[in-house]
């Protein structure tokens, strides 16, 4: 079987029924498939008081190990990781889901530097998205 148009995500009920010369019929148990195709893009942002630049929204830090909140996570992730990269080392984390929502810290104070930060999320059905990446400043 295949459907004559592309399927919107959703739950679809299937079943089949067939009829015989003699006009008997037999329908099939029913199956019920899942399309997922799409995942909303991440964004990650340093949290609320995180900022201490000159503006308050530049992006700039002296926290050392800053919290960054990670929005539109769609609820049927099964893997969310934060790569950040740092004097040409890039390492991936894995993203904590609190009640809050999704959060990054690192485990461990950060030196003075740029850091740039993107998330990336993968859902049950295998979508995979990135986030634009963050560059922010330890000072």
């Amino acid at each position: 079987f295949s459907p004559s148009a592309a399927w919107s995500d959703g739950s679809y009920t299937l079943s089949v029924t067939v009829v015989d010369g003699a006009g008997n019929t037999q329908q099939s148990s029913s199956l019920t498939v899942t399309v997922d195709s799409t995942l909303k893009v991440p964004e990650i942002a340093l949290a609320a008081g995180e900022d201490t630049g000159t503006s308050g929204s530049d992006n700039v830090t002296n926290h050392t190990q800053p919290k960054f909140t990670l929005q539109h996570i769609d609820a049927d992730v099964t893997g969310v990781t934060v790569s950040v990269a740092h004097n040409g080392t890039t390492d991936t984390y894995p993203a904590t889901k609190g009640d809050d929502g999704w959060s990054f810290s690192p485990s461990a104070a950060w030196s003075d530097g740029n850091y740039t930060l993107s998330v990336t999320v993968v859902d049950g059905a295998g979508n995979t998205q990135q986030s634009s990446s963050l560059t922010v400043t330890v000072d």
